[in-house]
């Protein structure tokens, strides 16, 4: 099936950032914290950060020395803490249908305020593409018909650029999770490119078939099973 997705790269420059959690706590849902709001109702399982170390950096691209400390409130109390000066994070990451359109991604990041820290806007890129990937229903009612007590399949996704790939496989993992939830079962998936030699040769042999770059594999567990390599 073809998914419809959204990519988004933001660049932002806070004059003071302190080591706020909205950020720096559970990082890799930090944009998702940002971008929903009770005030806009979204589908916040859609969103897929694809910068999981946020790291700051200074105008040369190297990471900022300390600045200094000031008063700052966190968790709502007034503490000192230490703080970057004029220091840039940049985000990238993927809407898979949240609802919100370029334009509203867009609007909510000019808000330029991000918990009590103010931030300039200096980068905001959008690329719309649609990837082709195996529809998710289909693919899980396959899993399941052969799960005695596991099984694993390989799956070929498009060649894509690391970071648009990263999303497809997100994608991909959450909405199968949430279809073995529902059975109490668990899904594992293995990226091919990111295992050892010895690991993806052993699943290469177990599925009598090489991988490539753009190959993952899915493992479907039952409750009293545990997934192993």
């Amino acid at each position: 099936m073809v998914v419809e997705s959204d990519f988004y790269r933001v660049r932002l420059r806070f004059k003071r950032l302190f080591a706020e959690p909205a950020i720096f706590e559970d990082q890799k849902n930090a944009v998702r914290r940002f971008l929903v709001s009770p005030h806009h109702p979204t589908n916040q399982v859609a969103i897929y950060q694809i910068t999981d170390d946020i790291s700051p950096s200074d105008n040369v691209g190297k990471s900022p020395d300390i600045a200094g400390t000031a008063r700052y409130i966190h968790r709502g109390r007034v503490v000192r803490s230490e703080y970057l000066e004029n220091a840039s994070v940049t985000l990238e990451y993927a809407d898979f249908g949240t609802g919100l359109s370029p334009g509203d991604h867009h609007r909510l990041w000019k808000r330029q305020k991000w918990g009590r820290m103010s931030f300039n806007l200096e980068e905001f890129r959008h690329e719309h593409l649609r990837i082709e990937i195996p529809a998710v229903t289909e693919l899980y009612e396959m899993l399941r018909t052969r799960a005695d007590p596991t099984t694993l399949v390989d799956v070929e996704l498009p060649e894509l650029p690391d970071n648009f790939f990263r999303s497809a496989v997100g994608y991909l993992e959450t909405r199968l999770k949430q279809l073995a939830e529902l059975e109490h079962k668990t899904i594992d998936i293995y990226v091919a490119r990111d295992l050892l030699p010895e690991q993806k040769v052993a699943l290469e042999k177990r599925l009598t078939r090489p991988s490539t770059q753009s190959t993952i594999y899915i493992m479907l567990s039952k409750a009293e099973a545990t997934a192993q390599l």
